[in-house]
């Protein structure tokens, strides 16, 4: 089976930001950067090969959003959107466990709609 291509939005790009941000103060910004950069490396990896194994989100799916999946990995919610016939993967959203979508939607709503 051929392997997917991983691309990332723009909205998963400032979420990884924000990520590194928040972890900063706790583990240094090399710390943050690190396991931001080993995460981004094993969900690639599990991505790649296969997109289909993980679940449509549950949460995004309450707000009528149903072609984002979910993986949840090391911590972190990985909602990305996968393209079977172009065999290309793309990343929306890098959460926190405990982050909540909804409030994800309306930041990202706000911060795009200037």
């Amino acid at each position: 089976m051929a392997k997917f291509k991983i691309q990332y939005a723009s909205t998963a790009e400032q979420s990884l930001y924000s990520q590194i941000t928040h972890l900063q103060p706790h583990i240094g910004n090399a710390g943050a950067q690190q396991k931001l950069s080993r995460l981004i490396v094993e969900v690639e990896a599990l991505l790649s090969n296969n997109p289909l194994a993980y679940p449509i989100s549950s949460q995004a799916s309450l707000f009528g959003i149903t072609q984002y999946r979910e993986l949840n990995h090391d911590g972190y919610r990985i909602f990305y959107e996968p393209f079977e016939n172009e065999q290309l993967v793309v990343v929306g959203l890098i959460l926190a466990q405990k982050q909540s979508v909804e409030d994800q939607l309306i930041h990202y709503c706000l911060m795009f709609d200037r």
